[in-house]
Parts: C-alpha cells; structure tokens; sequence
C-alpha cells in the first residue's frame, strides 16, 4: 500500500515519453513499466521472504527442536495424527504432497497407521509453483497399499531402499534402517488399510489475485451442460485439464410431491400411479456421485480448471495506454432496453418477409408476424405473472416486475426465425405442395408433424442456447400435447366459419392459411401451463433457500441468547421489544442489530418476493408450537419504529435510506398483522405464535 502511490507517480512522470515510440528512452520506459508490473507479491516472497533466500533464520514449515520453536513444529506426523484422533473421532486426514517423495509418503503413512484417510495426489497451486516432485511413485504406492498384495508392496519397499542406498544425506542410515522396519512389518502396514483403502482427493488451494495461478475450483465436464462444455473447448479458453480422471455418475431420486392441498393431493396419488405418473407428477432431486480419482495424462482428463489464468501480468501501470473515456466501447455495455429491441427486431424481420411474401390476403400478409409474435409475447407474460403468484402477488409488486424482459426479447427472437420454418417450409413445401397434406385432407397429421418441428426445433435452438437437457425435452414433449389442441382449435374455427354462412371449400382454403397461426397458438397455450408451473417451482424453490437460511439465522440468535442470559426467560423477554432490545444492547455484541435485520429481511421477503407467503405458511406449519412463538415474537422488534429508523440513519442500506425507510415505516405493522393471522392458521388446535394462542394485541 505505501509502495503504490509512489509507483502511480513515477508512471505519471514517465509518460512524458510516450510519444517518443522508438526511442532508446521509450524503450526505457517500457522496461521500467514492465519491471514495476512484475512485482507482485508471488515475486517478493520468491526473491526476498522464501527460506531458501534466508538460510539464518528458521523456516516455519519444517519441524525442529528448541525452546524457542513453537510446539506444534516440535510434533511428528503420528504425534499430529493422534492428537486429531482424540480430538474428534471420525474426520478425514489428508496428506499434502508438496515437496514428498514416495519414501516420505511411506514414512508418514507407516507412523500414523492408518489415520491418514487420503493422498492429495494433485493439488492445482503445487502444481503451478513446482512443489509436486515424485507423484508417479506415490501414485504406484498407493495402488501398492490398496491392492493389499504384499509381493507387490515388498517389490516397491525394495526399490525405494536401492535408491536410498547411495544417499549422501545426514539422515540417509536412519530412513533405510526405518525402511527396513516397514519392510518387516508389512502385514501389519496392510492392515491399516485393509477395511478402508486409501484414497485419492483433489485440490486447489486459496490462489488469491495471482495471476500465474488459475482460480479456486474444478469441474467434471460430465457435470455441465452442453453450453458450458463448448466453451471448454474452445481454443481461446484459459481453462486446462489436470492430470487426474475422475468417473461421475448420475444420481437420481425420486419422491411424491410434497405440499399440494387438501383438494388436489387425491387428485395427485392418483396420477402417481399410472404409468409414468412418478415421473412427470412427481419431485426429483439431481445429483453427482463421484467414487474417487485416478491419475490420468491430461489429454485424458475430464476435470477442467473452473478459473482461468493470465498469460502476462495485469498492466497496472500503463501510463502510455489510452484513457479510459477514449477507449472503444464493447457491445456488453449496450444498453438493456435497445439490445431487447434489436433481438425483436431481428426476429421479426424473417417472420414479416414470410406472412409478407407467402399470404395473399392482406391480413395476414400485414398482419401476420404481429399476431404470431403477439401470441409469444403475451404467453411469455402470462406465466411470469403466474407463476409469481398471479391474482395472490403483493399489491406492492407491479405485474411488469415480475417479467423478464430479456426473457421474453430472446423467446421473440427464436420465434421469428421458426415462421419460415413452420409456415413456409413445413406446411407448405413439404406437407401441402410434397405430400397433400393440408387441413382439408387430413386436418390431425398436418398439426402433428408441424408439432413435431416445432418441437424439434426448440429443442434444438434449447440445446444451442446451453440450457438443461431436461427443459430442452420437455419443449419436445409440450409439441406432443399440443396436437390435440391444435387439432380441436382448427374444428372449432372451422365451425365458426361454416356458420358465418361461408362456402366449405372456401373455410378450408382459410384454416389452410390459419393453421401456422393455429399450431402456434395451441403449441404456446400448452407451454404457457407447464413453463408457468415451472417458473412456480422455481420460485417456490428459491423462496424456501431464503427462508430456511433466515429462519435457521433467526433461531442460532435466539440459542445464543439463551446461553448469554442463563437465568432469564428470553421468550418472556422476545414479548416486550422495548426491553428485550434495550437489554441485549448492553451486552455490547450487536444482537440487536442482528434481529432487527433478520426482521427487517422477512418483511422484505413478504411484500417484495413471489411466492413468499405460501412458502412461509408451509414454513409455519413444519414448525414445533415454541419454534412458531419464537419465529413469531422475533418479528415484533419492528415495532420499535425509533430504534429501527435509527438503523436507517447509521447507514443500514447506505445513504439514500429514504424510500427503505417509508417502506418500513408503512409496510411493518399490516406485515405482523398478517403474518399473526397466518401463525393461528397454521398452528393446530388454533394456537398460533403467541404465548396465550390468541392473537397478540399490536400497540398504538
């Protein structure tokens, strides 16, 4: 920190020469600014604080002996692994490879018998900086001990000690002798692991800002979706393979679906039970399984490095680069609103050239690519709302809030690009004009395979887009249920038509021109209900992760302050916000705060997030009677309107608090109102979260 104002102000004065290009000076100049880029802290620990570099003072990685050194670098392996051992009585020891050899690795695992659980066999930082030396031999040893064959195991003892024999080190006699312990002990070492082989694991460590280390974590490309493993491959990506294979297998639960009501739950058993009803009525959890790793080159590897990695170091200091306002700006900073339209636009054009140049009735020549993404648009609309709570949303949420917008520009997008496809291609050149297949001939195989394109292509420009294979699917499945509607809605205009006194011949040339329009009104009706269910699934689903992680805050507070107030009843206290919030203060560990916040957070929940209020009736209703009072008498802290506004005012969202402020000051007392209503409803037998089962009298 102090060396960076200093570096700014020698960057400033050398960019005087700047506009010398050539120049022995600017040649200077660039070799300064790259020296200054280059130091990093990675580049002062390796030439000034690295124990190498420092023979006199004691290295705190090694363990010594000395009053001096700190007890713990005084304790061995096996002393460290029986200290863990007393400490907890199932847990996982995993051994560093950093700077091991394998007659090391032998060693420790032979003294702690059997404690150390796991080799680290590749650990992405120690890769990076060199400190992995001799894991090839490790990695045999390891399938050495776990394949409990002693033949096997002698053979690499032997070996190890033939290449100890010509070691000059201090400590060479002392290790062959301890070798040759091992060596006649190997039943005994076998026996550590016979129940329990050792396995493998895999690491990252914390890599911090440095841009000669890829960032924290790995993935499985098995684990990602198609998207997401294009851009593993592609050549520009900084991500690498490490030398380590794992096999991911795909775990799959199924369970009946949990929260349906009392009217619908007969309803549900029922589907359940037909064939397949598991599957599409039921709730599925996802997951990866992953027995264990094995060292593999990298060409053969399938765990990529989730972070990429700088070729050079960052250009801090580039006193000769263009300011910040005279750089060209990058599509990405487009503006929301005009990038929505141009994706419309994009797709409308294809659309309009279709209707425009295929219909010869001025309707839908004109008008065509406007009903057709009309249509789009306002199914995309109709579930958002819905599937945010529809008729049930907070009054305090407009409609329009709860709609992507982004969402509905790229389904109108893809939308416009399959009119030619549907209307023109499939229709009409192959169906009409190829197979004589139209609405006069055979109504139901014309919207069938136009429903099988349709289905196709979504799936397709799914698949493209990156997203999960199963919502890709399930666009194929939405197509197949939307021929009997389709069909159905064809036979109804058709007897519209035939009694608004028009010619049958004449009706069909009509639904002929319709029936484009018709497949897509039916294909999206279908997909309005079951993208309207999921998008209520999912808010459901992030509804409950934000109330289980409150509440679970709300009642590791109340615990705590049981343990700080032994002697008093904090129930009692949770129903006097006043005293509760005064006495807590005064133990000085910002509880009250803590609550308030908490509360303050809840109230949010209510108003602002959809589906907030049937998650948290389900919430209520799992709760024990004491969890629901202390849920419920935790949330009266809001009626403390001075030290909650005195909050605002130190700063809790920032300095412009005003609006935060009157939404709490307007929003908190019908939110305990309803929220007590909702406590007696849920609760058996009519007790709620108060103490005396009726509701609580609020003051004022």
């Amino acid at each position: 920190d102090e060396l960076q104002p200093l570096f700014e102000e020698r960057a400033q004065h050398l960019a005087a020469y700047c506009a010398l290009p050539g120049t022995p000076e600017r040649l200077a100049l660039d070799a300064v600014v790259r020296d200054m880029n280059e130091l990093t802290p990675e580049s002062v620990i390796e030439d000034y604080l690295e124990p190498a570099r420092n023979p006199d003072l004691p290295d705190p990685n090694a363990p010594a002996d000395g009053p001096e050194m700190p007890w713990l670098l005084t304790l061995g392996p096996a002393e460290l692994a029986e200290g863990l051992t007393q400490l907890h009585s199932g847990f996982r020891l995993i051994l560093s490879l950093a700077r091991l050899r394998a007659e090391d690795v032998l060693e420790i695992l032979y003294a702690c018998q059997g404690r150390v659980t796991h080799l680290e066999i590749f650990n992405l930082k120690d890769c990076a900086t060199g400190k992995t030396c001799d894991n090839d031999r490790i990695l045999e040893l390891q399938a050495a001990i776990n394949s409990q064959n002693v033949v096997r195991l002698k053979r690499f003892i032997q070996k190890v000690m033939v290449d100890l024999a010509d070691s000059t080190a201090p400590d060479a006699a002392e290790r062959r002798r301890t070798l040759e312990r091992i060596l006649c002990d190997i039943p005994g070492f076998l026996a550590y692991y016979k129940h329990t082989p050792l396995r493998s694991r895999v690491g990252t460590d914390s890599t911090g800002q440095s841009h000669r280390l890829h960032g924290m974590g790995l993935v499985i490309r098995e684990t990602l979706p198609p998207g997401a493993q294009r851009a593993l491959d592609d050549p520009r990506s900084t991500r690498r393979r490490i030398p380590v294979r794992a096999t991911a297998y795909l775990r799959e639960t199924r369970r009946p679906a949990e929260g349906a009501s009392a009217l619908t739950r007969p309803l549900l058993r029922l589907l359940q039970r037909l064939p397949g009803g598991s599957f599409f009525f039921g709730e599925r959890s996802r997951d990866w399984v992953i027995p264990d790793y094995v060292a593999s080159p990298p060409e053969e590897s399938n765990i990529y490095t989730l972070g990429g990695i700088q070729k050079e170091a960052p250009h801090v200091f580039a006193p000769c680069a263009l300011p910040e306002s005279e750089q060209p700006l990058s599509l990405k900073y487009l503006n929301s609103w005009l990038k929505n339209a141009l994706k419309i636009l994009l797709g409308f054009v294809p659309a309009f050239l279709t209707f425009f140049w295929t219909k010869d009735w001025w309707v839908l020549a004109w008008g065509g690519a406007f009903i057709w993404f009309a249509i789009t648009g306002v199914r995309n609309i109709i579930q958002s709302v819905l599937g945010s709570g529809g008729l049930h949303r907070s009054p305090l949420v407009r409609w329009k809030d709860y709609v992507s917008w982004e969402r509905v520009a790229d389904s109108l997008l893809y939308t416009g690009f399959s009119v030619p496809l549907l209307d023109w291609l499939v229709k009409t050149l192959i169906l009409d004009q190829s197979l004589g297949i139209n609405t006069s001939t055979s109504p139901t195989e014309l919207y069938a395979f136009m429903a099988l394109a349709n289905g196709l292509y979504l799936m397709s420009h799914n698949l493209f887009r990156g997203l999960p294979r199963t919502a890709a699917f399930a666009n194929l499945f939405r197509s197949v249920l939307s021929i009997p509607l389709a069909v159905g809605l064809n036979w109804l205009a058709g007897e519209f038509l035939l009694e608004a006194g028009m010619d049958p011949a004449e009706a069909a040339g009509v639904l002929q021109k319709w029936a484009a329009i018709i497949s897509k009104a039916a294909s999206d009706t279908v997909a309005a209900v079951i993208e309207g269910l999921a998008d209520r699934d999912q808010n459901v689903r992030m509804r409950q992760w934000d109330y289980m992680g409150k509440i679970e805050q709300i009642f590791r507070v109340y615990a705590k302050l049981e343990l700080l107030f032994p002697r008093q009843d904090v129930l009692r206290m949770l129903e006097s916000p006043k005293e509760f919030l005064s006495t807590i203060a005064s133990e000085g560990r910002d509880f009250d705060k803590i609550v308030a916040v908490n509360a303050l957070d809840l109230l949010y929940f209510w108003w602002y997030q959809p589906r907030a209020k049937s998650v948290l009736r389900r919430c209520l209703r799992e709760m024990t009677q004491e969890e629901r009072k202390v849920f419920l008498l935790s949330q009266y802290v809001l009626l403390e309107a001075k030290e909650i506004s005195q909050l605002f005012l130190d700063g809790l969202v920032g300095k412009d608090f005003s609006k935060a402020l009157a939404f709490y000051l307007d929003y908190s007392r019908p939110y305990l109102e309803q929220l007590q209503e909702l406590a007696l409803r849920c609760a058996p037998e009519g007790l709620g979260g108060t103490v005396d089962g009726k509701p609580r009298p609020l003051p004022g």
